[in-house]
């Protein structure tokens, strides 16, 4: 994958701040380290990997922020028993199964919810955002702290929970401050970097990766394949249809309209759904800006309108712009939003939940642009405007 150089320079720079805390594998060659036996079988994600050995395992996670190249994160997972081998010792030792997580994102919520290992939570992250109905009631009752975000982290509350480990993540050079701190206080971080992956079932597939941590490898190997089938049986079910309708998406904010790219997650759902996205014809995998003038234009020529920020009725987009109201999508009333699950404060649990359920949202996009091959179905994380 190429970065631009800028975004080089920012990992270079995060990963000398983190190298106190990270040993390459380039620095521990595997001759050192004896009785391999396998490596898990990651078939999709392309930001994590796992090697087993007798005693122990290595957790691999690779350039976990938008626009990292050649960063590696290393973490050596062993039972509280276990002895690790004097040339793996510099690097952050976990053992298993973890007692206490801290999470920084509502999808670490979810990838541990999927494993049945949200007890284990002692504290997140914008708590006002959790949809998960346990963890929001554990909330509610002043049973989880909320320590919160980004540079406004309570360290010392952070501190006093001692947790095992703490789930991140990166969106650029703006982490390195928090991240370099914790590390300073001596907290075993976690980079989790799933929302950086290509595909839905990539990103799904860190359920693995959470399943390690917990000793679960086997039960969240089995429930993603469960997962797994279900996507792949309904994408062969949308395969088959000739109507290829065209989705568009995204709303103006502050005078820009963002897109997903042609090659991101979700104009791969919009393929297997049986549609053909709008922006299809780029090979960005993230957000990009799109000239609102372009989007009217091309946006005649749409016949859905899918994932429209966080409007919630016809009105509210003519409100952002009133010349969105003579899009073809708007004029036929083919508009779908996926916030059919808000909880008070405004938390989406398409944004939680949806990682770990892909075959449930590629469920719902067939059944808004081929109704008739799923009768019945009742959206789970869309409704109709």
């Amino acid at each position: 994958m190429h970065f631009p150089s800028s975004n080089i320079i920012i990992s270079y720079l995060l990963a000398s701040i983190f190298a106190s805390s990270l040993i390459s594998c380039r620095d521990n060659p595997e001759s050192e380290v004896p009785g391999r036996t396998e490596s898990e079988n990651v078939e999709y994600a392309e930001g994590f990997g796992i090697e087993e050995y007798d005693d122990f395992k290595i957790l691999k996670v690779y350039n976990p922020w938008q626009g990292a190249s050649n960063v590696l994160f290393q973490y050596v997972l062993a039972g509280h028993d276990r002895e690790i081998p004097p040339s793996l010792k510099g690097n952050p030792v976990i053992r298993t199964p973890v007692r206490s997580v801290i999470c920084l994102s509502t999808t670490h919520i979810a990838l541990l919810d999927f494993i049945d290992e949200t007890a284990k939570i002692s504290a997140v992250s914008g708590s006002e955002f959790i949809y998960n109905p346990d963890v929001r009631s554990r909330i509610d009752n002043k049973e989880l702290s909320d320590i919160g975000y980004d540079m406004n982290l309570d360290y010392e509350r952070i501190l006093e929970l001692n947790p095992d480990i703490i789930l991140a993540y990166g969106v650029g050079s703006e982490a390195g401050a928090w991240l370099d701190r914790l590390y300073k206080l001596g907290m075993r971080v976690v980079m989790i970097g799933e929302y950086l992956e290509k595909s839905p079932l990539a990103q799904a597939e860190w359920v693995k990766f959470a399943g390690h941590l917990f000793n679960k490898q086997d039960v969240a190997t089995e429930k993603f394949r469960e997962v797994e089938d279900e996507y792949m049986k309904l994408k062969r079910l949308a395969k088959g249809t000739e109507n290829k309708p065209v989705v568009m998406s995204g709303l103006p904010w502050r005078n820009s309209w963002f897109v997903p790219g042609g090659k991101s997650h979700f104009a791969t759902l919009i393929a297997d759904a049986g549609g053909q996205y709008l922006w299809d014809n780029n090979s960005r995998t993230d957000n990009h800006q799109v000239d609102i003038e372009k989007v009217i234009e091309s946006g005649a020529t749409a016949d859905f309108w899918i994932n429209i920020g966080t409007v919630l009725s016809n009105r509210d987009i003519e409100n952002a712009d009133n010349r969105l109201a003579t899009l073809t999508p708007f004029r036929l009333g083919n508009l779908y939003n996926n916030n059919a699950r808000l909880n008070r404060h405004g938390g989406n649990d398409y944004w939680e939940s949806g990682i770990v359920n892909p075959h449930l949202i590629l469920k719902d996009m067939i059944h808004i642009l081929h109704p008739h091959l799923l009768p019945g179905h009742v959206p789970v994380y869309y409704r109709k405007l």
